[in-house]
């Protein structure tokens, strides 16, 4: 179970669904002898008139990754909701195991290329999930007699529960990159609706003023003119005022997952420790000196695993929940020594700034190995 786990931690690398994908196919295929390895994940669309009212429409699977295939037709494959070994799995949650696929009364289209085409004569089918909700299926294939064995099942579960781990939080990255542009381009259209839009009006009615003037030879036009002309000056300065903005927004629902997934590349990149970063819940916007705070412990736990902790793997957990945010650093080194309760002079800094904001820092030795930093602060 240790090279599972192993190979498991290692899917964190890349929180991109696809990618996910092939690294577990690719993982899968390096941890037990099997023949022919492919990972489907359940659709994130259909075909039919929205909104779609089909019950099972989204259980439907993609091949989204294989190796050790003969033929082309496997990549790609779709897997109808309720289909075979990979419909029960769907249903049940639980791993499957077919001995002999060809004298299972399974869908002739799919005997097809699993039978004649690759050659596969026992299938295992293995849910990838997390949270109770099933996100793909594992598909390992024997092209020889006899079954998968229980060690290999075991190992294969256990794969695709880190598998289910990282399909889950490579959906909560992609949730709050997708809410944060959502806040900031609301917070554009309010800037561009409140300023801009009252500006053009204002031209607007200037200009009609300044027309009226023409057209009755009224002595005022210069007047007209000369304050439509300011007016302009003033929608441009304005424009530029909203393109600095751009390029230096305040800081949105989703900049703390942001920044904080920054420092951990930026830790794996310069230690070659894996550092990984999972987000639950929906995340509200901090203001900025709590998400300073925050990532300062970030940042300083950091250093600390870096040069006491003696890590293999590091793991970084926000939990937004209603006025609340909170982050867990957890590490596998060594765990901290006696009386490193504040975690040294950086963490106590820290510690008394969050404080100050109403929040609090604990550093502990984790039940298991290494340490486990919590930092927590109230919203408002």
């Amino acid at each position: 179970m240790r090279r599972a786990d192993t190979a498991g931690q290692r899917l964190f690398r890349e929180l991109v669904a696809s990618r996910i994908a092939w690294a577990t196919a690719s993982e899968a295929s390096r941890l037990v002898a099997v023949d022919v390895v492919g990972v489907s994940l359940r659709a994130t669309g259909c075909e039919h008139p929205q909104p779609c009212e089909l019950r099972y429409c989204f259980d439907r699977l993609e091949m989204r990754a294989v190796l050790g295939n003969r033929g082309p037709s496997l990549p790609g494959l779709r897997l109808e909701p309720g289909a075979g070994v990979a419909g029960r799995v769907m249903q049940t949650g639980a791993p499957v195991e077919i001995a002999d696929y060809a004298r299972g009364g399974f869908d002739r289209e799919l005997r097809e290329v699993i039978v004649d085409q690759e050659g596969v004569i026992g299938l295992a089918a293995i849910p990838l999930s997390f949270g109770g909700e099933v996100r793909g299926v594992l598909h390992a294939g024997l092209r020889r007699e006899g079954p998968f064995g229980t060690a290999t099942i075991e190992a294969l579960s256990r794969l695709c529960t880190y598998a289910g781990a990282a399909l889950a939080a490579a959906h909560d990255r992609g949730r709050v990159e997708e809410v944060a542009a959502l806040r900031e381009r609301r917070r554009l259209a309010r800037a561009l609706h409140d300023d801009l839009g009252q500006r053009l009006f204002g031209i607007g009615m200037t200009a009609r003023n300044a027309r009226e003037s023409a057209t009755s030879g009224r002595a005022d036009l210069l007047t007209q003119l000369l304050a439509l002309e300011q007016e302009i000056a003033g929608v441009s300065a304005s424009f530029r005022r909203t393109l600095t903005g751009l390029d230096t927004p305040t800081a949105p629902a989703g900049a703390l997952a942001v920044k904080v997934r920054e420092d951990l590349a930026g830790f794996d990149a310069r230690t070659g420790i894996p550092a990984h970063l999972i987000v639950i819940g929906d995340p509200e916007r901090i203001d900025g000196g709590r998400t300073d705070a925050l990532i300062r412990a970030v940042q300083e736990g950091l250093r600390n695993i870096e040069r006491h902790a003696q890590a293999s793997e590091v793991v970084v957990t926000i939990g937004f929940s209603p006025g609340t945010v909170e982050v867990i650093m957890q590490d596998d080194g060594i765990g901290p020594g006696a009386g490193t309760g504040d975690g040294g002079f950086g963490l106590g800094q820290v510690r008394q700034e969050l404080e100050r904001l109403g929040g609090s820092l604990l550093l502990a030795r984790a039940d298991d190995s290494g340490a486990i930093l919590k930092v927590r602060v109230p919203l408002v």
